[in-house]
């Protein structure tokens, strides 16, 4: 078999049993495409891709309890003296794998110090991190070239992508998801190597962001120059909508109205002829991904297990694999999509955050619809173990956790908690 191992302690069940195809489909998913570094799919490249690689690692950390092929993936960026064929400062947007053309993808890079942050914060070697130091610093004196006189990046070089949907053609002169994620992207370098230049620089822009891209009713995705003067289009995506939540550029607090849109009404079921027609839809990778971390992330669980089963569900059930687009003209079993393995963990099962480095876990209940549920995640050698059931007005768990973990719990139910075990109840609040 050519694949990554199956690691018995990674498991997922549900008493909804199209939630427990997808999450096998998102192991299997993984399995084929994280041997000696992350892949793009089996069918069509062997070979790893920054932005992909950002949820895939999460997988890898959760699948098999280790970071080992993504500490073999980044140490391939640290490494290399120079990579020829890019400009000063660039990095491959898919190493090892040189594309001796010079077309590389400018976004991919700043997503590398995205990732780059994730991987330490799940205790990632700090060496390597370290290593990386120069590199990154390379990188972002690399941009500050297309900064213009607003700090945002302009007429950015070779193969800019944002999406695979019509965000992908609005990607000129100036994008606004691009520099969402250039915001992030100088946030996550200024927490790496404490600076706080960088920190500022991120600021700035995200505040720039919010005063050029914003129209009243959505964010907007690019800007032209013409006669000199920076003017902004009346172009709109679903997914530059997603990337400002997800970078933090928006939240529900600060745009409202916009919040209430894409939560009531877009999602699988929005009817783009009728329902906003001028936003264009986004697509699996990466717009729908992004949507689902956004609805966790503000404490719509039980709306996500209802779109996680519209969005996912029929790939699992035609292919066992999950895809990159929401069809299936391109590949089928793409690395990044068994991304949504960790979503299960975190809003379904209910372990939402596991701090590797100072070793405490956060568990948190829902009103779900939902009897049951249990799973596991390995922990290097140890594991993770939760299981739960709602009985009446209570929902009762067992929980074991590797010794030296701290836990957490948050019950934003309406049940009352039941520690099996402990038999002590937490109340709500």
């Amino acid at each position: 078999e050519f694949a990554a191992p199956e690691h018995p302690d990674a498991a997922f069940s549900s008493s909804n049993e199209k939630l427990n195809r997808i999450y096998d489909a998102a192991k299997q998913t993984y399995r084929q495409n994280a041997l000696d570094v992350f892949m793009d799919c089996p069918s069509r490249e062997r070979a790893g891709w920054l932005c992909d690689s950002y949820f895939t690692a999460i997988m890898e950390k959760e699948f098999t309890g280790y970071s080992k092929v993504a500490h073999n993936f980044y140490e391939n960026y640290a490494l290399p003296e120079k990579f020829e064929f890019l400009p000063e400062g660039m990095i491959p947007m898919c190493y090892p794998a040189d594309h001796n053309d010079g077309v590389f993808i400018p976004n991919w890079s700043l997503w590398f110090i995205v990732q780059i942050d994730d991987y330490a914060k799940r205790g990632g070697d700090r060496q390597l991190v370290a290593d990386l130091k120069t590199r990154i610093t390379d990188l972002l004196a690399y941009f500050e070239k297309f900064e213009n006189e607003d700090g945002l990046l302009e007429k950015l070089e070779s193969w800019i992508f944002v999406e695979w949907s019509k965000a992908n053609s609005l990607v000129q002169d100036v994008n606004y998801p691009t520099n969402m994620l250039y915001s992030a992207a100088l946030q996550s370098a200024a927490r790496l190597y404490d600076n706080e230049a960088w920190q500022m620089k991120a600021d700035h822009i995200r505040s720039q962001i919010q005063k050029q891209s914003f129209n009243g009713e959505f964010f907007v995705d690019n800007a032209v120059r013409k006669d000199g003067v920076l003017r902004v289009t009346d172009q709109i995506t679903e997914v530059c909508q997603y990337y400002a939540f997800f970078f933090n550029i928006a939240t529900p607090e600060s745009y409202p109205a916009l919040w209430k849109k894409l939560t009531d009404e877009f999602g699988p079921h929005r009817n783009t002829a009728i329902t906003y027609p001028q936003v264009a839809v986004a697509n699996a990778f990466i717009g729908n991904y992004l949507r689902m971390d956004i609805l966790s992330r503000y404490g719509l669980q039980s709306q996500l297990i209802s779109e996680i089963e519209e969005y996912f569900f029929y790939m699992a059930e035609r292919t066992g694999t999950l895809w990159e687009n929401v069809h299936s003209q391109a590949s089928c079993n793409h690395g990044f999509a068994s991304y949504i393995g960790h979503v299960l963990y975190r809003d379904v099962l209910g372990i939402s955050n596991i701090d590797y480095e100072n070793k405490k876990i956060v568990l948190r209940f829902t009103d779900l619809d939902l009897e049951q549920c249990s799973g596991s995640i390995p922990v290097e050698d140890e594991v993770i173990r939760l299981e739960w059931k709602r009985v009446d007005n209570q929902i009762q768990y067992r929980l074991d956790v590797p010794a030296g973990y701290e836990v957490t719990i948050e019950n934003r139910s309406k049940n009352q908690l039941v520690d099996l075990d402990k038999i002590s109840t937490y109340r709500q609040g």
